[in-house]
């Protein structure tokens, strides 16, 4: 195959550092591992309530769905059933491509779907998903204290092993998240320091995409207004803490399938840990850190071994493959491969501040 017939998703750098954080990740989630005692787990699971969890899961999607419509609302008006199918695709994309590119394809495809501005869009896209981290940060903390004071795990490294304090990383992602939080309101409220973020754009950007980037910051700053009223912020991080309780149910009822016997804590740790690691982390669907995470999370809870590793790859399995085959339907009723989908929005996720010409591209309506 010649360079220019090769996939752009195989010549993406990220694509290839993803791979590598999940090879790392898997090989410290499989060490030492017994896999007859895993094979072992996986014959005594009850998979009628393992797919049993998949309306639970699906529901999360759907609150999700309504916070981003919330937040959407001060720039275009777009119904649950016309949001749904750009949520699963965004998914599905994060679930296939590292460093989080599904927030790309999920703003590319909303703007060529809804006529609104792409950078409008990622700018409620970036607030959309901070309020993951304003949910799941408090829980870590809280769930940790409740789970026996200063929860932690210990990690073996083959040479050497370290140990994870939970609330250790709640205050990383704490600060972290708030950094982040501070910035994208200080740019929402001040017009000052929207300035300066238009000259430090400008002065990064080569002079020949000048005339392209004009405007660009002012699209995403309208998708910041949702920070400037408290009703949507409240609905917000109300709509965040029911989504992650939704997933940990369905984390819980995964155990249930294969005799995870702990409290419905552990379920919630798990869930704010591994969903704040592969936000850091960020490798193909979280592949390697979720179930490092996840696996390390049970073991300190006092399962054995072989039995959190199997949960933690069956669970993995049950939320990352039913978003990918619903995410490429999406995708194929819009008329898009994923490789083609994965270029346009790399290369022209956000290029105009108003809405793009008309494509070819299908409603999945």
């Amino acid at each position: 195959m010649r360079p220019e017939q090769e996939s752009p998703l195989l010549r993406s750098r990220r694509v290839w550092f993803g791979f590598a954080i999940s090879l790392v990740f898997l090989i410290l989630f499989l060490a030492r591992t017994d896999f007859g005692e895993i094979r072992d787990a996986f014959r005594e699971a009850n998979y009628v309530i393992a797919f049993a969890s998949l309306p639970v899961y699906f529901a999360g999607i759907v609150v999700r769905t309504m916070r981003w419509q919330f937040l959407l609302r001060p720039v275009a008006k777009v119904s649950i059933a016309r949001l749904y199918p750009v949520v699963i695709i965004g998914l599905m994309a994060n679930n296939l491509i590292p460093a989080r590119a599904g927030e790309l394809v999920r703003a590319y495809i909303l703007g060529e779907r809804e006529r609104v501005s792409k950078a409008a869009a990622l700018g409620t896209i970036a607030v959309d998903r901070l309020f993951d981290g304003l949910a799941l940060i408090p829980m870590l903390v809280i769930i940790a204290l409740l789970a026996g004071g200063r929860e932690e795990f210990t990690a073996d490294l083959y040479v050497t092993t370290f140990t994870v304090d939970f609330i250790g990383l709640a205050v990383l992602m704490a600060v972290l998240f708030g950094v982040a939080l501070a910035i994208l309101a200080v740019l929402a409220f001040s017009q000052a320091w929207q300035q300066r973020f238009d000259t430090l754009i400008l002065a990064l950007t080569p002079a020949r995409f000048h005339a392209s980037v004009e405007g660009l910051s002012d699209s995403f700053f309208s998708g910041l207004r949702s920070l400037r009223s408290p009703f949507d912020m409240g609905m917000a991080l109300l709509l965040s803490v029911v989504s992650w309780l939704l997933e940990a149910t369905m984390y819980y009822i995964v155990g249930i399938a294969f005799d995870i016997d702990v409290g419905f804590q552990h379920f919630l740790l798990a869930t704010a840990g591994a969903n704040l690691a592969i936000a850091v982390l960020a490798s193909q669907g979280g592949i390697g850190p979720f179930e490092f995470v996840t696996k390390q999370t049970f073991i300190a809870a006092g399962v054995a071994s072989s039995a959190a590793t199997a949960y933690a790859i069956g669970l993995h399995a049950l939320v990352l493959l039913p978003v990918i085959v619903l995410g490429l339907y999406y995708l194929g009723t819009m008329g898009l491969s994923l490789g083609e989908m994965f270029r346009r929005s790399t290369t022209d996720p956000a290029t105009t501040a108003e809405p793009a010409p008309q494509t070819n591209m299908q409603d999945s309506e």
